[in-house]
């Protein structure tokens, strides 16, 4: 490889690397992002469960039988994380995506949770959502910090996190 083409690649690279850190939203406000627990399962996982749940807990009559019913099932190694996670007031995740599901719940505080159309959930303390590969972003708007804590379920060997540029809908709203 000629000095010529080394250089090329090389200015080829970096304004790549330039221009994605100049697309990435940053985290902001941040005070706790301890992992609590990281493990690996070498199988695929395979769960399925079916629970009844007494007429009395939902309301139907006695001759109707009602089932929660849960799956998951991955086609290879997954790493699975609990992360604890606080954010300040006006704190946020910057734009970003997972490359995998993720349960969180909320502790204390509120937070805003906007998917990539910018449209807005509000989830409050006792509360508990999911999140898939689609780009986000989660802020405290509070006057509190947001306290909440994430289980991943990941491709073993992938990032928790993936930066993502902000959508477009996201500078009309001031969320960039």
């Amino acid at each position: 490889m000629t000095i010529k083409t080394r250089v090329v690649l090389a200015a080829i690279a970096t304004t790549f690397t330039v221009a994605a850190l100049v697309h990435a939203t940053p985290i902001v406000g941040l005070l706790v992002g301890t992992i609590l627990s990281s493990g690996t399962s070498n199988d695929q996982l395979i769960e399925h469960v079916k629970v009844p749940i007494p007429p009395a807990v939902t309301g139907t009559s006695e001759d109707q039988e009602d089932v929660w019913d849960a799956k998951l099932l991955t086609s290879g190694p997954s790493n699975v994380v609990v992360q604890d996670v606080v954010f300040a007031p006006g704190g946020h995740t910057g734009w970003h995506s997972h490359p995998g599901i993720l349960v969180s719940s909320v502790i204390s505080g509120s937070i805003e949770w906007y998917d990539s159309q910018c449209l807005k959930h509000v989830y409050n303390a006792g509360d508990s959502l999911t999140e898939s590969t689609q780009t986000h972003d989660v802020r405290n708007v509070g006057t509190v910090n947001a306290h909440f804590m994430v289980t991943y379920i990941i491709a073993k060997g992938q990032p928790r996190r993936i930066d993502q540029p902000a959508p477009a809908c996201a500078a009309a709203l001031g969320l960039e």
